[in-house]
């Protein structure tokens, strides 16, 4: 199964002609297509849609293919992007290098061609995404946060659901230092600080028991930390 077929593309390009004839050949490759004409509706569509991939024309109106990635860029640095060119130009190819593209093309673009840079940039997207998934500690243990589980090399750590959560929590501020009131207010909300604090305390004894010592350092007065590798 193609790589495509579980991400959404947004194409933006003004040529009607052109438009038609891309999203024929893009749109069973794809699990959605959204188009737009312009700049303006580019954003417009960005913003409601979230899509995986984008596909840009350097010279739409309104808004030019190049600010509207500059745009993009500043709410999501990785999302892969190509643009689509008449002409080489050297100016604008460098501006769009530091805006981080996966591919500039140039106009006529084989559809074959095409096919294969947005499958390509379909597989790296599914790397990167399963990298980003992965905190890496250490010790060689690892936290998966989509499926909420610890793991020492392959093997996965079984734990309770308070463990659980209290991982998840601290690793989602990993190297930082986690203070005992967050912790409490996140999982013994009801109760008294002293029993919080006892709870706390006979979780962190079940942990030791599961995973080295060092794993989940505890800084005097003030919190626990976990540290990535």
């Amino acid at each position: 199964m193609s790589k495509t077929n579980q991400l959404t593309l947004l194409y933006v390009e003004d040529d009607h002609a052109l438009r038609e004839q891309f999203i024929r050949i893009l749109r069973p490759k794809f699990k959605e297509i959204y188009e737009a004409v312009d700049g303006v509706e580019a954003l417009e569509k960005y913003e409601a849609y979230s899509p995986d991939m984008m596909l840009v024309d350097i010279n739409v109106p309104k808004i030019d293919g190049l600010e509207v990635i500059d745009l993009v860029r500043k709410d999501d640095k990785n999302i892969p992007i190509v643009i689509l060119s008449a002409y080489s130009d050297q100016k604008k190819l460098l501006s769009a290098i530091k805006l981080g593209l996966s591919e500039y093309l140039i106009k006529p673009v084989p559809h074959k061609k095409l096919l294969t840079v947005l499958e390509d940039m379909a597989l790296n997207y599914e790397l990167k995404e399963k990298e980003r998934n992965v905190i890496l500690l250490q010790n060689d243990y690892s936290w998966k946060k989509e499926e909420k589980t610890l793991c020492y090399l392959d093997e996965i750590i079984p734990l309770t659901k308070r463990e659980r959560i209290f991982l998840e929590f601290i690793v989602r501020q990993v190297d930082k230092i986690v203070v005992f009131s967050s912790i409490a207010n996140l999982m013994w909300e009801n109760e008294e600080s002293q029993v919080a604090y006892s709870s706390l305390s006979h979780l962190l004894k079940r942990l030791k028991k599961k995973l080295p010592e060092e794993l989940i350092e505890n800084i005097y007065g003030e919190g626990y930390r976990i540290t990535s590798q």
